[in-house]
């Protein structure tokens, strides 16, 4: 998928002061993807690799996808915000409300069964609450789509108690049977 041709119409909506070419980071992934990741916006590393989701947080979600059975190939994965906040802070309610065109475009081209909302900030926007992710994660809330918020990757970083957390709530998106559950199918 080309991103800036698929989206470039609601990408020439973004007002100059909320584009910057040199921290864009496009989604990746297929338009016909059954579940979309979203998180909040671009790090460093994502920035220099021009893919979100590569850095350390990229590394523990791939690890749990591995886990559950999930290729990374097989999702569509995005943030709130395209351009990497400076000094790495929270994109701010503008910037969000500049960027909400691309990802509406987004979302309603994919049409996906569920939306994963990877941590605190992308699930209060898309669920739209001032609830925490600790209250929000693992159920599910019918908005314009399926979300289903789950800990940011990046928690698990800092928490690793919340690594099981994230890995049953990504199985439970992907419909995956937790480890040692049967499923109706197998009894």
């Amino acid at each position: 998928m080309d991103f800036e041709e698929e989206f470039g119409e609601e990408l020439e909506q973004v007002p100059p002061e909320f584009f910057d070419r040199d921290r864009f980071v496009p989604a990746i992934g297929s338009l016909e993807a059954d579940v979309a990741l979203v998180g909040e916006a671009p790090g460093a590393d994502e920035v220099e690799q021009g893919e979100p989701f590569v850095g350390r947080a990229g590394e523990v979600l791939n690890q749990v996808l591995e886990d559950i059975g999930v290729a990374r190939e097989e999702l569509y994965i995005t943030n709130l915000v395209k351009i990497r906040p400076p000094n790495n802070r929270d994109p701010k309610r503008e910037e969000i409300e500049a960027w909400d065109p691309v990802l509406e475009a987004e979302l309603d081209c994919l049409n996906p069964e569920t939306v994963v909302s990877l941590g605190n900030f992308a699930s209060r926007e898309l669920i739209g609450t001032e609830k925490g992710i600790s209250q929000l994660h693992g159920k599910v809330f019918n908005r314009k789509w399926r979300i289903l918020p789950v800990f940011h990757p990046a928690a698990t970083l800092y928490d690793p108690d919340k690594r099981p957390v994230l890995e049953k709530d990504l199985r439970k998106a992907f419909g995956k049977p937790e480890e040692g559950q049967k499923t109706l199918k197998d009894l």
